[in-house]
């Protein structure tokens, strides 16, 4: 089977060594073994360069589109450049025997219609709530974009009609299962057999009121109802440190919300940590992953905390109420709530039995949803979609 795999990331190539800064790559890289090729859809840097992730093994090939930096910078572009990345995918989508597409995306519906035009199975992967992710924008800028999201997510729901639709969690599932009696709720998960085996001989760490929060700065993952929590904590006589880490463009003005606050010295920020020891580190050293987003699919921090015993703290976002019990496996509040937030917390620091119940379920929950058994998942679901176009 040869898989193409359309994925918004940027992909940097030294000599034929290929390689990603975005570790949602290693869910699909691990299809591997099961297939003859992948070939990945995504952006060539135009520098040569080497990222964290590379792709190793033989059996990886690049589709490269046009490298931009955003959508914006994308949507700007001269329009032949769509017409050539269609062209391109016709002739590319020949030799495909199933094309997995992240969506909503310009590109990616391009070459959707291109494969669906050929004859080869189309399988969209819902990651999240697009018009959501798109509104946590401001200004001109917002409207702009939710008017975007709205067009895309109208045509990428053409594009699944009556197609195999995976989807990130039952907010999504719902939206798109009037659309194809063949909707599969999944959860890329990162954390293979062997990686759990390793986890599970780590711990969180000992002191309830160090948190934790890793993932893009990026206004959509509510840094900010967060610190307004810790405020609330603090008149509470509670005080709490977190620990950032991640990078993205409201870095400064997240520092200048801190210090509007008189909050600065209780936030650290650490930058991009790669995954590997340095970011498992910092996960021993914590008592709790705190995510406070408006909009997720689900993130893998999330499998990382929990195999390693981290409990966790969360909005009721996205895929993380599907695959999380509140009270259970986790914590769960509404978005956008800062007092709800403050409240979960101070739950979980003053009960030390909340504290090991949500330790132990969730790395049970983990042992029966590694990385193997969300790839075969996915994999069953392309193998009956092509043998479905043969038939």
């Amino acid at each position: 089977m040869r898989l193409a795999i359309f994925v918004d990331q940027v992909f940097w190539l030294d000599g034929s060594r290929l390689s990603t800064d975005e570790s949602y790559i290693l869910f699909p890289a691990s299809f591997k073994e099961f297939v003859d090729e992948i070939v990945f859809i995504g952006r060539l840097s135009p520098a040569a360069g080497r990222a964290p992730y590379p792709l190793e093994g033989g059996r990886f090939s690049l589709f490269a589109m046009p490298f931009y930096k955003n959508l914006y910078q994308l949507w700007r572009n001269d329009p032949r450049v769509y017409w050539e990345i269609a062209k391109a995918a016709r002739q590319q989508a020949k030799t495909w025997d199933a094309l997995l597409v992240c969506g909503p995306h310009p590109i990616g519906h391009i070459i959707a219609r291109a494969c669906i035009a050929l004859g080869v199975p189309v399988l969209p992967i819902v990651r999240q709530n697009f018009i959501e992710q798109m509104s946590a924008h401001r200004g001109v800028k917002r409207l702009a974009a939710l008017a975007a999201a709205r067009i895309l997510e109208w045509d990428f729901r053409r594009i699944a009609r009556d197609r195999t639709v995976f989807t990130v969690g039952k907010e999504m599932a719902a939206e798109y299962a009037p659309l194809s009696g063949r909707v599969h709720n999944h959860f890329p998960c990162l954390v293979d057999s062997a990686q759990f085996e390793v986890f599970s001989k780590m711990s969180a760490g000992s002191d309830p009121t160090r948190l934790i929060k890793v993932c893009r700065l990026a206004p959509e993952k509510g840094h900010k109802y967060l610190f307004a929590a810790l405020v609330e904590l603090n008149q509470r006589g509670l005080r709490c440190h977190v620990d950032i880490v991640g990078t993205g463009p409201i870095e400064q003005e997240l520092r200048a919300i801190l210090a509007k606050l008189g909050i600065t010295e209780q936030v650290t920020f650490h930058g991009y940590v790669p995954y590997g020891p340095s970011l498992f580190d910092l996960y021993q050293k914590a008592g709790a992953l705190v995510l406070s987003s408006t909009t997720e699919g689900f993130p893998q921090v999330i499998n990382e905390s929990l195999s390693i015993g981290l409990p966790t703290i969360a909005t009721r976002v996205g895929g993380i109420p599907s695959f999380l019990t509140h009270g259970e496996t986790a914590l769960l509040v509404p978005p956008r709530d800062p007092s709800a937030l403050a409240s979960a917390i101070e739950s979980f620091v003053r009960d030390a039995e909340l504290r090991e119940r949500l330790r132990n379920r969730g790395r049970a929950l983990m042992r029966d949803n590694t990385l193997e058994a969300n790839r075969d998942r996915i994999l069953e679901g392309v193998r009956e979609e092509i043998a479905r176009h043969k038939a």
